[in-house]
């Protein structure tokens, strides 16, 4: 029964419609909607072997593809049984006379849907499983600037050779059965049906899967028989004609996104891409193996993430088959598009350099906080970053008001509308100013100081063979779930203010970024601190109330915008090493550093503990790296530039690794 979860099914009938191998007198494309056509539009195709009530398992409240907050639209591929298939067309284009249909001719029959019917003016993301897998390539290349992102689940840009010849053991089976009859056939040709079922089998799991008894289904099926008959002929014999299996076959086997401008090769192709993709295969697919998607990332580069599906069972694992790698596909979904990666038409980095370009480069980027005039404790002749000896270059990050940031971004992008930044974009940004533009070759060190000490950790993942050395000081690899949970309080109390009006504040929120400060305050300082009565700062402050008032809450009202503020947060909150390559761990991820290392954490840091340093030295092991405790009572701030004590233990610190 439709209902919010089955839609009903809805035909869009194109008219006169040109295809591959001929022409469609009257094209019709079988769709489903989900959600406010006013969110954000999500399209997941079908799939071989998939029909319309397929898609389910991915979409939904609380699923992957969230309808109470996206417009997802469904397609049935040509030749399903659902849009124009030689089953349902009529004559003189019915059964084999059906005429070869493209993947190129189905993405543009749905562009037609989402455009001229339902006033899509973008796509937020493309998502498909296997032949969908392989529509959203097309899609991408097709439309680079109609996609914003896509999802590639167990497909590829191109069919291989080997996933053609795979598919013509199918193909072959049901053309020469007796019934057949050359797809002239008055019933079904169940023979030959069977007997493409059976040649299709073997190929969609994993070896280990069968040597596990899968197919038994926990005593289902008694045998291997038994699976087969059930499992794999009669849905065929239930669902499908011939003639649509073949068509769609014929689809799949002539994939490839070169063939949709005449490219030369697959990375002239894949380099039209804009969009940011997640390219997820199994590690056991026999016919889409993640060797071929690997092949694919060296052209895609930092456009894609590659992220493997660690499963038994085969291409399978991505359709609706097992419970764990939906759930696992799920989650990684839910990241993706929870990610508000977009475009900044005309990005600015800001950096200052120092000392002669000659030397040895030196990286030295901002932290939460920090303006480019925050880094000078740390450069100088004599000091710990000497610029008789190093050439010295400090970045601003992202959203501290100097480089691209809400407070400084025209429209469309300003205020609210800017997207969300990761530490990786910073890093790539850094690099490009680096090798493009002051020819640096080499890093001797990147060294930071929190949210500067996370860029650190990654400059260190991103470019191994690029980094020498590099220093953290009150930083992690990962933001730690604690840490997050911190952040949340400030995040709350600054967008929950009465002035903060969703971010399109006309003048500053000062109640907000008020707000904002005391919360953010307690936790910069160990609880020592406080004890001792630094706040007061030997007589400058006479309570505790004025410290806040003019040490936390003026230096935000006077320095920075609300919206440049919560950007970074997001950016520090997010900050992951893992995420760069979607390795499946910290320890994995860690492991690709080359690079020799200094930790320096501080002993009374709330949101940076020692704990989380000490696992990330274990991880990253064989002396790669050095732990420096930081004995202070200072806490978070004991790294940056707030009392000389902490300041010259770092520099001798620092002064020494730099001679090892």
């Amino acid at each position: 029964m439709p209902g919010a979860n089955h839609p009903e099914t809805q035909y869009y009938h194109h008219g006169r419609f040109l295809v591959k191998g001929g022409v469609l007198p009257n094209a019709i494309t079988a769709f489903r909607t989900y959600g406010n056509p006013k969110a954000p539009c999500i399209v997941f195709p079908t799939c071989f072997g998939g029909k319309l009530d397929n898609q389910n398992y991915f979409i939904g409240k609380s699923k992957a593809l969230d309808c109470t907050k996206y417009f997802v639209v469904t397609f049935a591929l040509f030749s399903n049984g659902e849009s124009s298939s030689p089953s349902n067309t009529p004559v003189p284009y019915n059964g084999p006379y059906f005429p070869a249909v493209s993947y190129e001719d189905n993405i543009r029959a749905q562009y037609t849907v989402l455009t001229k019917h339902l006033a899509v003016d973008k796509i937020h993301m493309v998502i498909g499983f296997s032949m969908g897998a392989q529509q959203a390539y097309h899609w991408a290349v097709m439309f680079p600037d109609f996609v914003e992102k896509y999802v590639v689940v167990c497909g590829s840009a191109r069919t291989s050779v080997h996933n053609q010849c795979v598919l013509e053991g199918p193909k072959s089976a049901l053309t020469t059965s007796g019934d057949f009859e050359d797809g002239h056939y008055r019933y079904p040709p169940q023979r030959g049906i069977r007997a493409f079922g059976r040649a299709f089998c073997a190929w969609e799991y994993g070896q280990a899967w069968f040597r596990e008894n899968r197919h038994l289904y926990d005593g289902k099926y008694p045998d291997l028989n038994a699976f087969l008959r059930e499992h794999w002929e009669a849905p065929f014999l239930a669902r499908w004609d011939a003639n649509d299996l073949l068509t769609l076959l014929n689809t799949w086997q002539t994939g490839d996104v070169t063939g949709i401008h005449g490219d030369p090769d697959l990375q002239t192709a894949l380099g039209r891409i804009k969009a940011k993709g997640l390219i997820v295969p199994c590690k056991t697919d026999l016919y889409f193996p993640p060797e071929d998607n690997e092949t694919e990332m060296k052209f895609l580069g930092d456009r894609a993430k590659l992220v493997l599906i660690d499963s038994s069972w085969g291409h399978q694992a991505g359709g609706d088959a097992s419970e764990r790698d939906i759930e696992f596909l799920t989650a990684l979904i839910e990241h993706f598009l929870e990610d508000r990666s977009g475009v900044l038409p005309d990005a600015v980095t800001a950096y200052r350099t120092y000392g002669n370009p000659g030397n040895p480069c030196i990286v030295f980027p901002t932290c939460y906080g920090g303006k480019l005039d925050s880094q000078l404790h740390l450069i100088g002749e004599g000091k710990a970053l000497d610029t008789a000896k190093y050439f010295v270059v400090t970045f601003a990050l992202f959203s501290n008001g100097e480089s691209s940031s809400p407070s400084n971004t025209p429209v469309p992008y300003n205020g609210p509308y800017f997207p969300a930044i990761s530490y990786e974009d910073n890093i790539r940004a850094q690099y490009l100013v680096l090798t493009k533009h002051l020819g640096v070759k080499k890093l001797r060190m990147v060294v930071g100081f929190s949210m500067g000490g996370q860029q650190a950790y990654h400059w260190a993942v991103m470019y191994p063979d690029f980094v020498e050395k590099f220093v953290v000081i009150c930083g992690s690899a990962r933001t730690s779930v604690h840490n997050q949970c911190f952040l949340e309080g400030p995040k709350a109390a600054l967008t929950a203010s009465k002035d903060f009006e969703g971010g399109h504040y006309k003048s500053t929120p000062q109640h907000g970024i008020r707000a904002f400060g005391r919360v953010y305050s307690a936790w910069a300082y160990g609880q020592t601190w406080f004890r001792e009565n630094q706040h007061l700062y030997g007589g400058t402050f006479p309570d505790l109330n004025t410290f806040l008032h003019e040490d936390w809450e003026g230096t935000f009202l006077q320095s920075w915008d609300a919206n440049d503020l919560l950007v970074l947060l997001n950016t520090w909150q997010t900050g992951d090493v893992a995420n760069i390559h979607g390795d499946p761990d910290l320890q994995t991820a860690l492991g690709r550093i080359k690079a020799k290392g200094l930790i320096m954490p501080c002993k009374t840091d709330l949101y940076f503990p020692p704990e989380d340093s000490e696992i990330e030295v274990r991880y990253l092991g064989n002396n790669a790296a050095k732990l420096v405790v930081i004995d202070s009572v200072w806490g978070h701030l004991a790294g940056g530039n707030a009392n000389t004590q902490d300041v010259d233990f770092m520099q001798m610190q620092i002064i020494q690794f730099l001679d090892e």
